[in-house]
């Protein structure tokens, strides 16, 4: 082999060198990136939640610029849901809570977010499955709330002995979240649909014994006058 056909071993490990030198230093450049974008993405995100309460477009734009710097960001995801559950935008916050559960598949708050907006969205054997999900998370720290929304799906779909369960559920939640005069406001109710009479005439006494001058014990005091 001649001159110019000889493999010349250190060229060639030279020519590597330099190119893993180059794919290293792209590699620094694009994590420092990866950091920038995330600050920005942050400083958007808090941005949004100091405009929730009194300027809600705005925080809208401030967390749709967040998602724009990191489409990850989970908090700007679920931020972003919540809001459009609270303006009655369904299938937006249907989007925003599925990005979640994507990034944090076991996050008992977006599943339970999640849930609410497909009952709301009449998909109500959906809820139910994401909301049995939801109760069965071991970790999730308020779980009366998913029971109770669970007890919510069931009920408007019929299923009576099903709603029950979940509302007694919620009911051995301690430190309970959901005020547990509504909860045995549902059960009564339940229980007047079912013609049991003494159970539901139980459950109401506790409403009444728990929210004396409140609204659920107003409304149970309405229900007992029924049944007599």
């Amino acid at each position: 082999m001649g001159e110019e056909g000889r493999f010349d071993g250190g060229a060639w490990i030279r020519a590597l060198a330099g190119l893993t030198a180059i794919v290293l230093l792209a590699g620094c450049v694009s994590a420092e990136d990866i950091a920038k974008r995330e600050r920005e993405s942050d400083g958007y995100y808090k941005q949004g939640l100091s405009n929730m309460d009194s300027h809600q477009q705005q925080a809208i734009v401030s967390f749709q610029k967040s998602l724009q710097a990191n489409p990850d960001n989970f908090d700007a995801h679920y931020a972003l849901g919540s809001i459009h559950f609270l303006r009655k935008e369904f299938a937006e916050a249907e989007r925003e809570f599925q990005r979640c559960i994507e990034l944090i598949p076991d996050n008992g708050e977006a599943l339970n977010f999640y849930g609410r907006t497909l009952i709301e969205l009449k998909r109500l054997p959906e809820a139910v499955a994401v909301l049995r999900k939801t109760t069965a998370l071991p970790l999730y720290a308020t779980p009366d709330v998913a029971y109770t929304n669970l007890g919510s799906a069931l009920h408007l779909l019929g299923d009576h002995a099903g709603a029950l369960r979940a509302y007694q559920e919620a009911l051995k939640i301690d430190p309970p979240t959901v005020p547990r005069a509504l909860l045995y406001l549902e059960v009564g109710r339940l229980y007047m649909g079912q013609g049991e009479n003494i159970k539901a005439r139980e459950a109401l006494a506790q409403v009444k014994s728990l929210d004396p001058q409140g609204t659920a014990g107003a409304e149970a005091t309405k229900l007992m006058q029924k049944l007599k």
